[in-house]
Parts: structure tokens; sequence; C-alpha cells
């Protein structure tokens, strides 16, 4: 994926601490903290790990996926997801089922380079044999890209310091048949300028609440947004798009694609660069942008600084 330089005009603003503790004991995006960490006893059954015993820890996952075929990440009885299907497959190996857990709950459409989960398995296979295994289980759609044991406990949404997401805004009259399903459509040539110093206002630690989803259950709607960038990438015969990369320690539902749809007014001319502040200050949703499509939204990058993982594959 291209990274353009930074546009002349707004610096990159770094926020100390941006990365230190997520808000609500870590549970991002406004959903409820998740029960048990991969590594402790749970509703598995699945004893704590012994200290050092690094060959017995939980496997944890870097896995990526288009979203279109599946609703979202969350297991739901009916319909295919995500976690469903990484359940199932991880049960064919273990021959019982396990909890996957994971870090981020996308919503339906949602796209991820970088979504991490674990499971516990007692120690049963090597990370390189869940890779390949997994790999072949799984439907289309999904790749697991990296796979290793945590030393020690685990949880991918509590241990978690911050996420990326970039959102894709395509440009121009004519739609790409190979962007139409990852990004939003815009017929026109956006201010990018003008969004991208409008995104400026939303750096640092603020209340959200104007772009907070009705229904979200976050305890907060305080959160610290690290950095916000606006860059068009030229994609050469496949037209001009136009990038949104966000990232913070947590982030509230919707709370992304808000901010999108928000900028995008900005962008269309319809609203000055110094209403995104007035918008922020009012922490009233009402008084915000539509909600972006999900589609052109990505889970790129989750920052885990005791246990990293490696960089997010470029997969296409």
């Amino acid at each position: 994926m291209s990274r353009p330089a930074a546009t002349a005009g707004r610096p990159d603003v770094d926020v100390a601490g941006a990365y230190g503790s997520a808000p609500d004991g870590g549970a991002a995006d406004g959903n409820a903290p998740d029960s048990d960490a991969c590594g402790e006893a749970g509703p598995a059954g699945v004893g704590p790990l012994a200290a050092g015993d690094a060959a017995s820890g939980p496997v944890r996952l870097l896995i990526a996926y288009h979203g279109a075929p599946f609703h979202g990440w969350q297991i739901q009885s009916s319909v295919e997801t995500v976690e469903g299907a990484l359940t199932d497959a991880v049960a064919q190996l273990l021959g019982r089922r396990v909890k996957v857990q994971g870090a981020s709950r996308t919503d339906a459409g949602v796209h991820a380079l970088g979504q991490v989960a674990c499971f516990e398995d007692g120690g049963r296979h090597t990370p390189e044999v869940y890779v390949r295994a997994l790999n072949r289980l799984t439907p289309r759609g999904i790749a697991v890209v990296h796979a290793d044991r945590s030393v020690g406990p685990f949880h991918p949404r509590h241990d978690a310091r911050g996420k990326q997401y970039r959102y894709r805004i395509q440009e121009g009259y004519a739609v790409s048949p190979l962007l139409a399903d990852r990004t939003w459509h815009h017929a026109g040539q956006l201010d990018v300028a003008a969004m991208d110093e409008a995104a400026g206002a939303l750096v640092g630690e603020h209340d959200f609440s104007s772009f907070r989803a009705a229904g979200c259950d976050a305890a907060s709607p305080v959160r610290v947004i690290r950095r916000v960038r606006v860059r068009r990438v030229d994609e050469g015969p496949l037209g001009r798009v136009v990038e949104v990369e966000i990232a913070g320690s947590a982030f509230l539902k919707y709370m992304v694609r808000n901010i999108v749809g928000t900028l995008i007014t900005v962008g269309r001319g319809r609203r000055p660069a110094e209403w995104v502040g007035e918008v922020l200050r009012a922490r009233d949703r009402g008084a915000a942008g539509v909600t972006a499509p999900a589609h052109g939204l990505v889970l790129e990058r989750i920052h885990y600084p005791l246990q990293p993982f490696p960089a997010a594959p470029i997969l296409g």
C-alpha cells in the first residue's frame, strides 16, 4: 500500500501517552470488555500458563480478511462471521472447540490487514502448522498471515495500546471495478488539503460524543487520537484514491466512519475546515456528517509494545 509524503502546512502531531492504557480497561470500539485472557483459566477449561513455559503459551494469530462475505468479526449463530470461521477451523485441528479471542469486533463489511486473535491449545501444534492448516480450513476471504506463541498470558484487546485504521475514497466519474468493493466512491474531486487541515482538530485527547454511534455502550466517550492524515494516492489506471489514516489509543463504535463522513463534507466544499472543530466541541452526533460506508474501512494494525507483531503484510 502506498505511503505518500506528508502534505506541507500541518505537521504530524504525536501526543505523549497516546498508546498508553486504553480507556475503559482496553475495551476499544465501544464494546464491553471480553472475559478471560488467553493463558488464564477460562470457559475452555484450560489451566493457566506456567511461568516461563513459552512452549505451551497461547497461540497468537495475525489475520487479514476481506469483509464483504462476512457479517463482521463477532460470532453469530445464523450468519457467517470471521470469528465463527476461525473457531470452526481451530476446532477441526484440535478436535474440540475453544474460544478464539479477537482484538477488534469489526462491523459487517469492514476489512482487516492486522486483526489479532489468540486461543489456547495446550502446546499441541507449532505456529507454522497453524498458519498452513488454518489457511486451508478457513473460507476464501480470510488469510492467517502469522502465528506465534505468547510468553505469558495475553489478551488481544486489553493488552493492545493502539490501533490504526485506513479509509479509502475513490475519486472520479468512472468506478473502478477493482476498487469498488474496497472504497467509497465520490464522483468529483475532493479538497484534500482542506480535509487534512480539518483533521488536525481531532488530534489529542477529546470527548468524541459527536462521532459516537447511538448504540455505543462505552463507559466514556473520551479517546486519544494520535494521528489523522488525509492524502491523495495515484493508483495509476485504477484512478485516484483519497486515504484517511487514523491512529489512536481506542475507538468508539462507528467513530472512524463518522469522522470520515464529516471530513468528506469539508472535502466537498460544503463546510469550511474549522467546522470540524466546532462539531467536536458540540458533543452531539447530530452535528457531524454521515456515517461512511463500512466497505471503505481497513483495520491496518494493532499495537502491542511488549510483544509486537510483524508489520501487517501487503496482500493487494
